[in-house]
């Protein structure tokens, strides 16, 4: 995507809920939020606002106006590309979300979505001088050209996506290819799952050396639904490490945590025979491979609900903490198990179902 192509598309942001000066408004306080959180020594909010005036004015209103020497003047502020790479994509995740509301209660908004999201990385990669690595098109160019074989040759591609944790993978088949997209036909269940993810998993074979992430847009060719695969990007670790099918319940139960004589309190995130994961907004201080003893809801276990189990991983998860567990259920404990992660698969394979249009 050039510098016009997503101009073009920041010029063209409307709907019929749509308000440039409220977008101004939220542009300005979120890239002060950002600013102010990676410059500890910063300008006043007045110099800042008097400077991402006309950036935003270049980007949003003025199709004529010179947008070059407002980002000079922005990226002035910043110590090294790394930066204000951060500081514009940490100002476009807000910005993003408050324009992707104003299309609650209309139909039709998902490709302007997309295609804004498309320019924003666009526009970022090109203000942190990233177009100068060409790297990612060499891939890009690979990927594309190892497809086009498959597809002359009729043969098929494996691609994946998780649905409320459960697994959806069956065979693509390939039916165009151009220099930046790739038109798949998929399983109606496939199709939905990544509609509903807008996304894709391309897993490797013996012509693609990595699995492969793939933005979609839904489309008719012929008078079939198809999937439009692009902005594709390599994945250095497999998806398969995981030994079992992990499941999200219905709603996040309460889960309970005893170390020591200390007892804390999670929600259940997910569930697999061999570990859970439960996310908090509390920086609990438990360290990796702690011996600890997990009471599960009843709704997940509805006899003798207390397991050992080990922490092995903590993550970051929606401005709070995810904690990772290896369990060690009882004989009995990992039938009962079995059993909820067997039923709540199958509710969540007729919810997808249900989602087929």
């Amino acid at each position: 995507m050039s510098k016009n192509s997503f101009l073009a598309v920041f010029h063209s942001l409307e709907n019929p809920n749509f308000d440039t000066q409220a977008f101004r408004l939220i542009f300005v306080k979120a890239a002060w939020k950002a600013y102010t959180g990676i410059v500890k020594q910063s300008i006043s909010q007045s110099d800042f606002q008097n400077l991402l005036n006309p950036l935003f004015i270049s980007l949003f209103v003025e199709k004529d106006a010179e947008i070059e020497n407002n980002i000079h003047a922005i990226r002035d502020l910043f110590r090294d590309p790394e930066e204000i790479e951060l500081f514009f994509s940490d100002t476009f995740y807000i910005v993003l979300n408050h324009y992707i509301k104003s299309f609650y209660g209309t139909i039709g908004g998902w490709d302007k979505i997309i295609a804004l999201t498309s320019a924003i990385e666009n526009f970022i990669a090109h203000v942190a001088k990233r177009f100068g690595d060409e790297s990612f098109f060499i891939f890009e160019d690979a990927l594309i050209n190892a497809l086009e074989l498959l597809r002359q040759r009729s043969e098929t591609i494996t691609v994946l996506n998780t649905y409320y944790g459960v697994p959806i993978q069956y065979p693509a088949q390939i039916l165009h290819t151009d220099k930046q997209s790739v038109i798949i036909r998929v399983h109606p269940l496939q199709e939905t799952a990544a509609i509903l993810q807008n996304g894709i998993y391309l897993l490797k074979n013996d012509h693609i050396i990595h699995d492969v992430y793939a933005s979609v847009i839904p489309m008719i060719l012929n008078g079939e639904r198809v999937l439009k695969l692009s902005r594709f990007d390599q994945l250095e670790t497999s998806l398969f490490h995981r030994q079992s099918i992990r499941v999200q319940p219905q709603e996040p139960y309460l889960f309970t945590i005893v170390h020591s004589s200390i007892t804390l309190r999670a929600q259940v995130y997910d569930i697999s025979i061999g570990g859970i994961a439960v996310t908090s907004q509390h920086p609990y201080s438990l360290s990796l491979l702690n011996e600890v003893r997990l009471v599960f809801p009843s709704e997940i276990m509805p006899q003798s609900c207390d397991m050992e189990g080990r922490l092995v991983y903590k993550s970051g998860y929606e401005g709070g903490y995810k904690y990772h567990f290896k369990i060690f259920p009882t004989l009995q404990q990992e039938v009962d198990l079995s059993k909820y992660i067997a039923r709540r698969e199958q509710e969540i394979i007729k919810k997808l179902r249900d989602e087929i249009v």
